[in-house]
C-alpha cells in the first residue's frame, strides 16, 4: 500500500530552499544580509539524542528505541550549514546521513530545521522500501550557560516515493548538544 507522505516533507523543504534564496538574492543585490532570527555563523555541535523510532500507529514493526548522533558544522553559506549524522535503532536499522540544517533564534530557544538524505539499512525494523530515503527534522532546545542545549527533536525518514513502498517513520528524541571548538 502506498502511503502520500511527500506533502509536509515537500513543504519543509521548499522553505528551507526559500530561506537560503531570500538570502542568496539579498546578499548578491549588496543589501546586507539580516534574517532576523535566522543564525549565521555559531560554534559546530556535536548532538546526541535518544527516543523512540516508529512512532506512528500502523507499522509492521513494532517501535523501537532509537540514538542519534550528529555533527552540525558552525560556519554557514547563507545560513545554512551542512550536517552529518547516524541514526540507530534496537531493531538494528542504521540510517546515516548528510544534510543542511538553519538555526532560528528566540532568546534562549534555538529551533532547528533539517533536511538530509542518506541510506538506510532495515535490520530486523520497518522496511522503508529501500535503501536510498530522506530524512526532515525540526528540533527545538533551550541553551544552557557554556553554549550547551537541551531539547526536543521531531524527525521522519520517507523515500519520496522513489521506491514500490512508502511507509515512512517517525522519531522523536530527547537531545543534548555540546559545542565543539571548530
Amino acid at each position: 500500500m502506498r502511503h502520500a507522505h511527500i506533502g509536509r516533507p515537500a513543504l519543509a523543504l521548499a522553505l528551507l530552499c526559500s530561506i537560503a534564496a531570500g538570502a542568496a538574492a539579498a546578499q548578491t543585490r549588496g543589501a546586507p544580509l539580516d534574517l532576523g532570527p535566522v543564525a549565521g555563523d555559531e560554534a559546530s555541535y556535536l548532538d546526541l539524542a535518544a527516543g523512540t523510532f516508529g512512532t506512528r500507529p500502523g507499522h509492521v514493526a513494532p517501535d523501537a528505541a532509537s540514538g542519534r548522533v550528529e555533527l552540525r558544522y558552525g560556519r554557514k553559506l547563507f545560513h545554512l550549514g551542512p550536517a552529518l549524522g547516524v541514526l540507530g535503532n534496537t531493531k538494528g536499522g542504521v540510517f546515516g546521513y548528510a544534510g543542511v540544517y538553519a538555526d532560528l533564534r528566540l532568546g534562549d530557544v534555538v529551533i532547528t530545521p533539517l533536511a538530509g538524505a542518506g541510506g538506510y539499512h532495515r535490520g530486523r525494523g520497518e522496511d522503508l522500501g529501500g535503501t536510498f530515503e530522506f530524512r526532515l527534522s525540526l528540533g527545538a532546545a533551550y541553551e544552557l550557560s557554556g553554549g550547551s542545549r537541551l531539547g526536543l527533536q521531531y524527525g521522519h525518514i520517507s523515500n519520496a516515493e522513489s521506491h514500490r513502498i512508502n511507509p515512512g517513520e517517525n522519531e522523536l528524541l530527547v537531545t543534548y548538544a555540546l559545542p565543539l571548538g571548530f
